[in-house]
């Protein structure tokens, strides 16, 4: 479990770093608030289309083949913006970004949902997520002190090396990938018959939702603390400090999962998040602005985890990996509509509204989850 989570790291450090290196390259660029949404809904546009079927490909072939399809397409992606800083290869970059994760993450997370008794699910997603938090840490911190002291172009080619630990592993340990999984009965697959559960329904509503609130702060945090005069370092430094929030909160998540309903969790630390982006764009000290990002990282951080725990346990026998796909597609709408919504109300209205709508996104989150 642990050295597929060391992959996922280096996978998911490149996937966020990039997002940062992209807005503030774009920002160098001259680009609009609206181009920058363009852009974050770029990363979403192959996702999807590609979801479903990266789902129903780990499910018959198993999860080595799309992960190492998702790793060499993310060292692709980022040796070409080492080699090219223009807004054409920004969009390439989105593009090609949004296919190597989708291949990937689909497959890394059937694969966790697969390792072990059922009972350590709960366990193994939050083991998942903590990782994705330690590289939300690394992404930007390694993207932002390289900006600053090196340009856009070397922190692509850093980001780049990273790829080289799952590519290798992948590669020459192929037997990390293999675990039993249950099968289905041969059947016509249809992935919207799926939504008519209605559990797994307001799951992955409840999925794209957060998603998009995980996807607007990657991407606009870093435009308005530029705006307000920070650096590239500090604004790595503050994304960092998010992290930080995200891993403690799923480090103990286990523990509270044994006290608490999920739903109950849910509903109290969205709400915590929703708080948090309300006040963020009123918000001019550094020092501040950490504390409501490390809030804002403590409400966060549940969501993953429990949606993925809840997803694989309400999906159909050998239907695991087609029911991430559907999530992650339902998650990759969220991606494109809310921030091309997002830029535009920033390029109309300014940042306030951008960061209001995330409140209100994570708001009807808490209030699904108590339904």
């Amino acid at each position: 479990m642990y050295l597929i989570v060391l992959m996922s790291i280096a996978i998911h450090a490149c996937y966020i770093g990039s997002k940062v290196v992209m807005s503030l390259l774009a920002l160098e660029l001259g680009a609009s608030q609206l181009l920058i949404g363009v852009l974050a809904s770029l990363y979403a546009l192959l996702p999807l289309l590609l979801g479903v079927y990266s789902g129903r490909l780990a499910d018959t072939i198993g999860m080595r083949v799309p992960m190492l399809i998702g790793s060499v397409l993310t060292g692709v992606a980022m040796l070409a913006g080492f080699v090219w800083q223009q807004y054409a290869a920004l969009f390439a970059i989105a593009i090609l970004m949004g296919a190597a994760f989708v291949f990937f993450n689909v497959a890394v997370q059937n694969l966790t949902g697969a390792c072990g008794r059922p009972e350590d699910r709960a366990r193994n997603f939050s083991i998942l997520t903590i990782g994705y938090s330690m590289s939300s840490f690394i992404g930007p911190m390694i993207a932002g002190f390289t900006i600053d002291y090196a340009g856009h172009a070397r922190a692509f080619l850093v980001l780049a090396l990273l790829t080289l630990l799952p590519i290798g592993m992948l590669t020459f340990y192929p037997k990390i990938t293999r675990v039993a999984a249950p099968k289905s009965e041969p059947q016509e697959r249809r992935a919207l018959n799926l939504l008519r559960d209605p559990p797994l329904r307001s799951i992955i509503i409840m999925s794209g939702l957060m998603v998009a609130a995980y996807e607007l702060f990657g991407f606009y945090m870093p435009v308005f603390w530029h705006s307000v005069g920070l650096s590239a370092s500090t604004i790595g430094v503050i994304m960092g400090t998010y992290a930080t929030a995200t891993f403690l909160t799923r480090f103990f998540l286990p523990l509270l999962l044994r006290r608490t309903r999920p739903q109950q969790v849910l509903f109290a630390f969205m709400l915590l998040a929703a708080c948090g982006f309300l006040l963020m764009p009123f918000l001019r000290n550094v020092y501040l602005i950490m504390l409501v990002a490390f809030a804002i990282g403590i409400g966060m951080g549940v969501g993953q985890p429990i949606s993925m725990t809840m997803a694989f346990n309400n999906s159909p026998a050998g239907r695991t990996g087609e029911v991430t796909g559907l999530r992650l597609t339902a998650n990759n709408i969220a991606r494109i509509v809310i921030p091309l919504t997002a830029g535009a109300l920033g390029t109309a209205f300014g940042m306030v509204p951008v960061f209001w709508m995330n409140g209100l996104n994570l708001t009807v989150v808490s209030l699904l989850a108590r339904r």
